[in-house]
């Protein structure tokens, strides 16, 4: 030290020179900073930190939904797993014997007398012609009537969500499912009449064998093209139907693989079927009768499963009429003697 001693009597004092005073107040300035800054530096937290202490037993984990001390986010419905909900199945609408009564059906729309009529409660078969080929002789047509109408008809339950039916018609017993003003006929376990016989019933009395199982709907000649367009539209809502039923079993079906591929495969081979079922009715490629009412009933099928049918009981409430539109107000008169303002004129620049 380059300081100077001072000696007092009981004590000796020490005085610093100028730079050893300046070194010392600088050390005394920097404690005395450091002291102030110690305290605020303990109150820093890193990200995530909790800011309150927790007491004994109480979880630190963060409040659910990500912000701090916000409300927690709701979870997607439909189960823990956050999956979306599995969408409500369509209501559809299964046609009742209502739609048979006083219609004359041709199988095929082109041969044959299915004639429907209602009786009080119950519909009778009142008519039935069919059309075929020759016991003895191949390849040569033939018609029978069959006699004993008028035919009792009694309900046999559902199938795929159509309404069956039995004929009781001794010479040929059948049985048919309901389609709106249509009918599904299978006749000894077979949907279509072949020329093998399938399908066929044999009247050997008039030496014929009439076709019947197949489709029965209105004469195809008679359906004109005013009606085409409301039949494109039955059918387009019965596709609608149909694919947003069968989305739905897909889903509710996602964990079993097999009956995923069971769904797929039917729904992939419809096309065809109804190809084949309607194929032969007359005029099919003008009106679509038959394609529109085979999709109907596949609509039906879909919703059957999903339980999601509604039977056509006559309760339905008509659709309400459109209001008329109110007429516009009456434009005022001019006053007698005062010219009437001339319209305005666009302003050319």
């Amino acid at each position: 030290m380059q300081g100077s001693f001072r000696i007092f009597p009981g004590f000796v004092q020490y005085q610093p020179m100028a730079t050893e005073s300046m070194i010392i107040r600088n050390i005394l300035a920097g404690l005395a900073t450091f002291a102030l800054v110690i305290p605020a530096f303990a109150q820093l937290q890193l990200p995530g930190a909790v800011r309150n202490p927790t007491p004994a037993g109480a979880t630190t984990t963060p409040p659910a939904g990500g912000g701090s001390g916000g409300a927690p986010k709701k979870r997607a419905s439909g189960g823990g797993s956050g999956e979306p909900a599995a969408p409500k199945p369509v209501l559809v609408r299964a046609p009742s014997e209502r739609t048979l009564d006083g219609r004359t059906l041709a199988l095929n729309g082109r041969s044959g007398v299915l004639r429907f009529t209602r009786n009080g409660a119950q519909i009778e078969l009142t008519e039935m012609k069919l059309s075929g080929d020759k016991l003895s002789k191949v390849g040569e047509s033939c018609g029978v009537t069959i006699p004993g109408a008028p035919f009792s008809v009694e309900s046999d339950g559902r199938a795929d969500g159509l309404l069956q039916f039995k004929a009781n018609v001794n010479a040929c017993p059948f049985t048919f499912a309901v389609l709106d003003g249509a009918v599904m006929v299978t006749h000894n376990g077979s949907k279509i009449s072949t020329g093998l016989g399938a399908g066929t019933c044999e009247i050997k009395a008039d030496d014929c064998r009439g076709h019947l199982a197949g489709f029965w709907g209105p004469p195809g000649g008679g359906i004109g093209p005013g009606e085409a367009k409301s039949i494109e539209t039955t059918r387009g809502q019965a596709e609608r139907n149909a694919r947003a039923n069968f989305k739905t079993l897909i889903r509710n079906a996602r964990n079993d693989r097999e009956k995923v591929k069971v769904l797929a495969a039917d729904q992939a081979g419809f096309s065809a079927r109804r190809e084949e079922v309607c194929r032969d009715y007359l005029r099919e490629f003008q009106h679509g009768y038959c394609a529109s009412r085979y999709t109907e009933a596949r609509a039906v099928s879909l919703a059957a499963q999903l339980g999601a049918v509604e039977v056509d009981d006559g309760t339905a409430k008509p659709a309400p009429k459109p209001r008329p539109k109110r007429p516009a107000p009456p434009k005022p008169a001019a006053a007698p003697g005062v010219a009437a303002p001339a319209p305005l004129q666009p302003v050319i620049r």
